[in-house]
């Protein structure tokens, strides 16, 4: 019966003991600080005044005004191409005399279909069929661009380096190029919701074009039996005679984003302006938080405080970690947290990404933005922001160690983020993602480390390094790293808490225990009587 009674005894500690562990074996805190990210929205316009005239006759002046426009969120930089042409809409014939000597209707060139040069030749020199009119306020020319010509200058200012043309429309060449293109560049940089100046103000149409026909002219020929013969043929204008011709202005214009990966990849760098856009007007493409955030374990009690984006309700209120929302491809965005242990204290610190349950888009959105993560100027992860490369194959999100904080102690986690710069907002292929939200969580954890002196670290004011983990995009070795499961959490993971141990069920359980064993000791005293 003694030995039976043992027993029991030593089951019902037992069961003490593990009722203590398996409840409240838990993280001393958790703290969740939210992320947001969007890109921005990108919409520009080319924007003209103009009216298409119904009878456009040699010497007049027809406005055309045109500028480039930013109605999008992401600042942009411009390229315009003007390019001209004079197309023969049908054919013009005139009566001519054939080698034989005979009367004939032969057409003219150029034929339908057939181009006109864009200039041609006068008793004062070359001269344009149609004559740009360019903003002579907001439009300079290049000077290794300009003519030669003075019968071809459009009368702008010229610039002999790129930089004299800061903040305004910079012409390349004064006389069209070989497919009858003018290319401009806008120096500057376009911020949302504003405009470029006007480039173009009207076409004139050159007072001495006329008709191909221009009248009629009487001849006499000799016959071959001796007679006279009295023909009338046609005179003809070969140089200015652009009638029954279509002239057309077609003005395109470019936008990239503003950063200097973009303008380089888009725009190119073949020239001194390319290059001055992409270095010199461009953005780096980086773009760093203003505000560092801080985590910080309280004075007083230890406890763990990050300014939450929820209020008591448990409404977001948008004070947020990391918070990006008006990204562009291949931009490159940091932020940082200082951590800083204000107690009396030790901690050790734990991070963990935690994706939400969100629209499908966004999600796709949220793959499309990958993350950097320095502990102290080392980094501790390379992959996507959803931590997708943390997942074990359970589907359990695995914990990231930042280190541990004795009294005193400081340390800082600098993020750094890039959306995918393949990802051109504006290509008509990826407008899904222009403007749309994405959210993700990051949770902090800590337990407080108990030391056998009650103090506090051997090395004060420096976080434990050797906590940290590198981890690599995939695959993350389970065993380098704490799981946290759904379900009850098994003590050997996670350290036993600190001073949050509630001590109310704590001594009920010991209460609860202790007369269970007094009652089997009654129970056993009295089979020993009996």
């Amino acid at each position: 019966m003694r030995k039976g009674g043992h027993k029991l005894l030593g089951l019902a500690a037992l069961a003490s003991l593990m009722l203590i562990g398996g409840t409240w074996a838990a993280w001393t805190q958790e703290i969740t600080a939210g992320n947001e990210f969007m890109p921005g929205t990108y919409e520009t316009s080319l924007d003209e005044k103009f009216t298409p005239p119904t009878d456009w006759s040699p010497g007049t002046e027809q406005e055309k005004r045109v500028r480039i426009s930013n109605k999008g969120t992401v600042p942009v930089m411009a390229k315009a191409v003007i390019t001209q042409s004079w197309i023969r809409r049908e054919d013009v014939y005139a009566t001519r005399l054939n080698a034989s000597g005979d009367v004939v209707q032969e057409p003219v060139a150029p034929f339908k279909g057939e181009a006109f040069p864009l200039t041609f030749q006068t008793d004062e020199g070359e001269e344009y069929a149609s004559i740009p009119n360019f903003n002579k306020n907001a439009v300079v020319l290049l000077d290794s661009g300009k003519t030669v010509d003075s019968s071809l200058s459009l009368g702008l200012s010229v610039v002999s380096t790129v930089d004299a043309a800061r903040g305004k429309w910079l012409l390349l060449n004064e006389v069209p190029d070989a497919k009858g293109q003018y290319t401009l560049y806008y120096m500057g940089i376009i911020e949302p919701g504003s405009s470029t100046p006007e480039f173009l103000e009207s076409v004139t149409l050159n007072r001495k074009l006329g008709r191909t026909i221009t009248g009629k002219e009487t001849r006499f020929i000799k016959m071959e039996d001796g007679s006279t013969k009295k023909v009338t043929i046609d005179s003809v204008n070969a140089e200015f005679g652009y009638d029954s011709a279509k002239y057309t202005m077609d003005i395109k214009g470019s936008t990239v984003q503003a950063t200097k990966a973009a303008v380089e990849e888009i725009f190119g760098t073949g020239n001194e302006t390319l290059a001055y856009l992409a270095g010199q007007v461009a953005e780096r493409g980086i773009f760093e938080s203003a505000e560092v955030k801080t985590l910080k374990f309280e004075e007083s009690n230890g406890r763990m405080v990050y300014v939450p984006y929820r209020n008591e309700e448990g409404a977001e209120t948008g004070n947020w970690f990391m918070s990006f929302t008006d990204m562009v491809p291949g931009g490159i965005y940091k932020d940082k947290l200082s951590i800083e242990n204000a107690s009396k204290k030790k901690y050790r610190l734990y991070a963990q990404v935690v994706p939400r349950e969100q629209d499908t888009v966004k999600a796709e959105l949220l793959d499309l933005i990958t993350m950097k993560v320095y502990y102290q100027g080392a980094l501790i992860y390379d992959g996507k922001a959803t931590g997708a490369s943390l997942i074990t194959e359970e589907g359990l999100n695995r914990v990231v160690p930042l280190g541990t904080y004795a009294s005193g102690d400081k340390g800082v986690i600098e993020v750094e983020l890039s959306l995918d710069p393949t990802l051109k907002l504006g290509d008509g292929k990826s407008e899904k993602y222009a403007g749309v939200l994405t959210k993700v969580d990051w949770k902090f954890m800590v337990t407080e480390v108990k030391s056998p002196d009650g103090g506090g670290s051997d090395n004060p004011g420096k976080p434990d390094h050797n906590t940290v983990v590198t981890i690599p995009d995939s695959p993350v070795p389970a065993g380098d790293l704490t799981v946290i499961e759904d379900g009850p959490v098994p003590l050997a993971l996670i350290p036993k808490t600190g001073d949050t141990t509630p001590l109310i069920p704590m001594i009920a359980t010991v209460i609860g225990s202790g007369i269970a064993l007094l009652y089997l000791a009654e129970r056993l005293r009295r089979k020993k009587e009996d």
